[in-house]
């Protein structure tokens, strides 16, 4: 069973990293899918995002400890996941062939995986504002820019609402941040003012970053 991580988190919060290897219908034997899940199923057509689909699925039964029913998991008007049949928050994250799962009952959560990429440099002034960059040990080391993308993604879902802009609503403290390890970031769009702790690991070749809180 290729579960990469696994964790108990505050909040009654569970953390889950799988590495996709099976086929579709491995999943297909271990899931109750309704009709809409069908349907939304069969209108992916690529092979890895068919997958991808099926495991976060699969990994969202598991860490809900393997409930007799169906799970409906929807997105809202702000494509933020949510379960209709079940009171719990939740984050799901996609990258090549991992899928990564955050719930809790309690706490607003966020989780981003992403590939360690070079290209990652290029991009950095899209995400980051001047004294993110002033702050960064490197402005071209690929893990930590991995590591700030992930984290400002992971605070974007955890807030769960679109027209948040990555460099004017979200911020990153990183002054002597040694990863991996804890960044604390901030959510600054008025009337919303919240301050959060977001982890950042590394998972063969990934980024993985994750926060667990409130957003009052």
């Amino acid at each position: 069973m290729p579960m990469l991580l696994e964790r108990h988190l505050p909040s009654e919060s569970r953390l889950a990293v799988w590495h996709i290897t099976e086929p579709e219908k491995w999943f297909h034997t271990r899931l109750i899918l309704d009709p809409a899940d069908l349907d939304a199923l069969a209108k992916l057509r690529h092979p890895r995002r068919r997958l991808q689909w099926l495991s976060s699925r699969w990994l969202v039964r598991h860490v809900m400890g393997n409930p007799s029913e169906a799970i409906s998991l929807c997105a809202d008007d702000n494509g933020k996941p949510y379960i209709k049949n079940f009171t719990i928050n939740i984050s799901l994250s996609h990258s090549a062939d991992l899928s990564a799962v955050l719930i809790s009952p309690h706490a607003a959560v966020g989780v981003d995986l992403e590939y360690v990429h070079p290209r990652i440099v290029q991009l950095r002034h899209r995400f980051l504002n001047e004294t993110e960059l002033r702050q960064l040990s490197d402005p071209e080391d690929v893990p930590e820019l991995c590591a700030c993308w992930c984290a400002k993604e992971a605070l974007y879902k955890l807030y769960g609402k679109k027209q948040l802009d990555f460099k004017r609503h979200l911020f990153l403290d990183l002054t002597g941040v040694d990863l991996p390890g804890k960044i604390t970031g901030r959510i600054n769009k008025p009337p919303h003012h919240s301050r959060h702790d977001i982890y950042v690991e590394f998972v063969q070749g990934f980024t993985l970053a994750y926060a667990i809180g409130s957003l009052t």
